[in-house]
């Protein structure tokens, strides 16, 4: 079973401001340094490895010049002692180092693996290729030509592999050394800090914690203390003994305010008094008792009030007499005027009916002469389209009497024809007969000729007589249609100032029905208007009646007041009135 103190300090020191800040401290500073130590750590990694590869590559540099000779001249025993010098050099730091001539033969012996040795002697034979310093994609193999005298010619290449981890591994043990020094000092730092935010921020809170628990029991005599820090407990403090202050003000205003409290209670208990002797319909009591102060104002604001009303009421209870007399004649006048009203409203309706009859008569007759008008408008277009026929008719007589004198002019011409075809025929006979019995065939020709000529000449003469005899006809035509076209065009004229006679009458009808129409509206607009004033005047009867009724009940709810101590009020006890 856990343990009940226990589990409450340690619940206590968990909802603690103090160790809140100082488990913030304490992360913080455990991130910081966590991430410094990374930061240095890969700094020294780093480090590590640009030294070892500048260490490398200085070697490279060195054995490449020194193994020139020994190279060109197959000194295997000087090639072995560079090889053997360059791996001191670089220590654990070196995984192999080989030289190899221009062909790529190898000219020494090399502890490497076999798939080292390999990428070696490629990098070298690449190095001879390009005739200048190669390296591998991560920088871990490195090769440099041999070059040989003035010339500089490539004779050779020597190339190695270095490691930086034995490096990075001497120097684990500085590292875990000074891990172990942070860490005292972490330690050592964080008590003193805990310590010290404890003395400037544990304490004086809980001090804090305690004034405020003092306040809220009720306490404000008792001084809250660390008013002149100038941090921000000292601004809490300040605050909190201003606040303290305010409510020893508050306490003191509320022991002055049961004081007022119980003088209101008071005076209202008067008031409620005045009140009921009020309701019940005295108006003479008024309030002698004595009031405080500063309730005399409410007193004489009351007793004023009271004789003001009992003032009204008196004034009323005069006037409801007056008042009552008057509503009688009123509701009498407005009885008569009903009546007058309802009468007039009937000879209205009357005469509106009889307008409306008169109007409906005045309509038929511009009706009529509309119709009217319209029928000679239509006889007036009937004769104008008979003038214009007569006129083509006129025309065409004109024509027919042209061609007869034309069609005269080709009988003449066919008469002409005749006679020169007869005189033609007579030569022919006079031809024939001298020329005996050849010509006879040409003599009964000739006779035929003349013959014909001659019942064209007379069939000519025939149709020369008919023609003159149509032209005659055809000029008597002519001037008949002109008489018609004459008289049709005096009817014409006639008809056009009947059509303007009747088309008048049709106008005044029409406006003399819009003016009855209009009076018609006027009419049933006034009959309206009576309705409506009978509608109110019947209204007014009966708010005159109302209004009596109401002076009635007015003057019997005055008697209910007692204006004097010599009048009882009829809600009043007789025995106490008595």
């Amino acid at each position: 079973m856990a343990n009940p103190v226990k589990s409450g300090v340690l619940k206590g020191a968990h909802n603690s401001l103090f160790m809140r800040c100082a488990g913030l401290m304490t992360m913080t500073t455990i991130v910081v340094a966590g991430i410094l130590s990374a930061l240095s750590t890969n700094l020294a990694n780093d480090l590590v490895t640009q030294g070892v590869a500048e260490k490398a590559q200085g070697t490279l540099v060195q054995k490449a010049d020194l193994l020139a000779n020994p190279v060109k001249f197959k000194v295997d025993a000087k090639i072995e002692a560079e090889i053997s010098d360059g791996l001191q050099t670089l220590g654990d730091s070196s995984l192999g180092i080989v030289v190899v001539d221009v062909n790529g033969a190898l000219l020494n012996n090399s502890d490497a693996t076999p798939e080292l040795l390999a990428e070696l002697q490629a990098i070298a034979l690449q190095s001879i290729g390009s005739a200048q310093a190669e390296a591998s994609q991560s920088n871990r193999i490195l090769a440099r030509p041999i070059v040989a005298g003035s010339s500089e010619s490539v004779i050779g290449a020597v190339a190695l592999a270095w490691t930086p981890e034995p490096a990075k591994a001497a120097i684990i043990g500085q590292k875990i050394k000074i891990a172990g020094w942070a860490a005292g000092v972490f330690v050592v730092m964080s008590i003193l800090t805990i310590y010290l935010l404890r003395r400037s921020l544990g304490l004086p809170m809980a001090r804090l914690s305690g004034a405020i628990a003092r306040v809220s029991d009720g306490d404000y005599e008792t001084p809250i203390g660390m008013v002149n820090r100038r941090d921000e407990l000292g601004d809490v403090a300040r605050k909190l003994a201003h606040l303290m202050e305010k409510l020893q003000i508050a306490r003191e205003s509320e022991v002055e305010k049961e004081r007022q409290n119980e003088a209101q209670v008071a005076v209202v208990e008067q008031l409620g008094k005045g009140l009921m002797q009020l309701a019940d319909g005295v108006l003479h009591k008024e309030i002698t008792e004595e009031f405080p102060e500063s309730y005399k104002l409410l007193q004489q604001n009351y007793n004023r009030a009271l004789r003001g009303l009992h003032s009204a009421i008196t004034r009323v209870s005069e006037n409801s007499g007056n008042i009552r007399h008057h509503a009688d004649e009123i509701a009498q006048a407005s009885t008569d005027l009903s009546q007058r009203t309802e009468t007039q409203a009937a000879t209205l309706e009357q005469s509106a009916a009889a307008l409306d009859q008169m109007l409906a008569m005045v309509k038929d007759a511009a009706t009529a002469a509309e119709e009217a008008e319209n029928a000679v408008q239509n006889t007036t277009n009937l004769a104008s389209r008979s003038g214009d026929v007569m006129r083509s008719a006129m025309s065409a007589m004109g024509e027919i009497e042209k061609s007869s004198e034309q069609i005269n002019d080709i009988i003449s011409v066919i008469d002409d024809i005749a006679f020169q075809t007869n005189l033609l025929a007579l030569n022919a006979g006079v031809e024939a007969a001298r020329a005996g019995e050849s010509g006879k065939g040409f003599a009964v020709v000739a006779s035929e000729v003349q013959g014909l000529a001659q019942r064209s000449a007379e069939a000519a003469q025939q149709i020369k007589e008919l023609i003159v005899g149509s032209a005659d006809q055809v000029q008597d035509g002519v001037m008949l249609v002109q008489s018609a076209g004459s008289a049709l065009d005096e009817v014409l004229s006639n008809v056009s100032g009947i059509s303007t006679m009747v088309g008048g009458i049709a106008k005044r009808a029409s406006d003399q029905a819009d003016g009855l129409n209009e009076i018609n509206i006027g009419v049933m607009n006034l009959d309206r208007v009576t309705q409506q004033n009978a509608a109110m005047v019947e209204e007014s009867a009966s708010a005159a009646q109302m209004l009596r009724n109401e002076a009635m009940g007015l003057s019997d709810l005055v008697q209910t007041f007692t204006l004097d101590d010599g009048a009882v009020d009829e809600h009043e006890d007789p025995a106490q009135a008595a």
